[in-house]
């Protein structure tokens, strides 16, 4: 009889895993737009908490919040859209000269090398990276067919919405498939890496605001070309721990190389110093303040999981990881803990 059950609860549960598995292919294309949506929901969640203790309507909170947020996109595609734009579709002009430059820079390491290793196959990796650095210049491509306009336009407002509304009966909805005794750890364990991965992405969003405003602001100030360009990248690579500083540096570089009066000392100082002030400052104060231990993760373990992250799927890949360890650590605390109390294990 016990065998019985067993089979019919396996049975069960690999009915369940099937479905799981067939939604998320069919619904892969609109992963990230969810994702995002997600994240923007976590965040503003205590916002909606916080308003509603206060006797607000949790629907009349949610839609200022929302109406707020298309007003300051509207202010920001009529004010500095058009602005970075024209920066970035100058920028993309210069992207034949970069790749020029780089390809004589590579050659000439290239002779060096074959002089001193003969077997190794030396152009073909030069060919290898120019294609793939190409590739890389030309995201705005890849964006444009992945992920269309109207998909965030439309689609992670209406996800971030549905989410911030109905979050708390999603979490209901599946606690209520939990079995009795396996209720108030699962509770608990929802409570912790909500909490836990929402403080990081609040953080993060905090953290990587101020590097890519400040960026723009300083090189802007010294007058460096593409410079809100240069800040938006600053921005986003600095949600990867420890490598976004060099992923932010990345188009100031190329930018010095195919700009000749900034390609003195002058020039390359006042950038270093922009970059070096604002990664001071963001260190010292921003971060701590932001981010702080909102994951504790040991710095070998970011770095281990940030490289993995990167293997697997890219930069979103190093992004997305930090969050998904942090939910594995917390899980494996909670049920080492349990386990203890129990006695299940030493």
């Amino acid at each position: 009889m016990m065998l019985n059950f067993l089979g019919l609860k396996l049975f069960y549960y690999a009915i369940i895993a099937t479905i799981v598995v067939g939604v998320v292919f069919t619904i892969k294309s609109l992963f990230i737009p969810l994702l995002i949506a997600l994240f923007i929901a976590m965040v503003l969640r205590p916002l909606v908490i916080f308003f509603e203790s206060k006797g607000f309507s949790q629907i009349n909170i949610i839609s200022t919040i929302f109406l707020s947020f298309f007003t300051l996109v509207i202010f920001g595609f009529n004010i500095l859209i058009p602005a970075l734009n024209e920066q970035a579709a100058s920028f993309s002009t210069k992207i034949p000269q970069i790749t020029l430059i780089l390809e004589g820079k590579l050659e000439l390491i290239q002779q060096s090398l074959e002089a001193k290793f003969p077997s190794l196959e030396i152009s073909k990796l030069t060919k290898d990276f120019i294609s793939t650095f190409v590739s890389n210049l030309n995201a705005s491509k890849y964006f444009s067919n992945a992920l269309s306009i109207l998909t965030f336009s439309m689609l992670v407002p209406f996800f971030a919405f549905f989410l911030l509304k109905d979050m708390h009966l999603i979490k209901k909805t599946l606690l209520s498939y939990i079995p009795n005794r396996y209720f108030e750890i699962s509770a608990i364990l929802f409570y912790k890496i909500g909490n836990s991965i929402q403080l990081y992405i609040r953080g993060q969003i905090i953290d990587a605001s101020f590097v890519g405003i400040m960026t723009g602001i300083g090189l802007s100030i010294v007058g460096f070309p593409f410079a809100l360009v240069v800040g938006l990248v600053a921005g986003i690579g600095n949600f990867v721990p420890y490598f976004g500083p060099i992923l932010g540096a990345i188009p100031a570089i190329l930018i010095i190389l195919v700009t000749p009066e900034w390609a003195t000392s002058s020039g390359i100082g006042m950038v270093v110093g922009v970059f070096l002030f604002v990664q001071v400052i963001e260190t010292l104060f921003v971060y701590p303040a932001a981010v702080g231990n909102s994951v504790n993760l040991h710095p070998l373990i970011v770095v281990l999981a940030l490289l993995v992250g990167g293997e697997l799927a890219g930069i979103l890949g190093m992004i997305v990881m930090i969050p998904t360890v942090a939910i594995i650590k917390v899980t494996f605390e909670l049920l080492h803990k349990y386990m203890m109390a129990y006695r299940i294990i030493g």
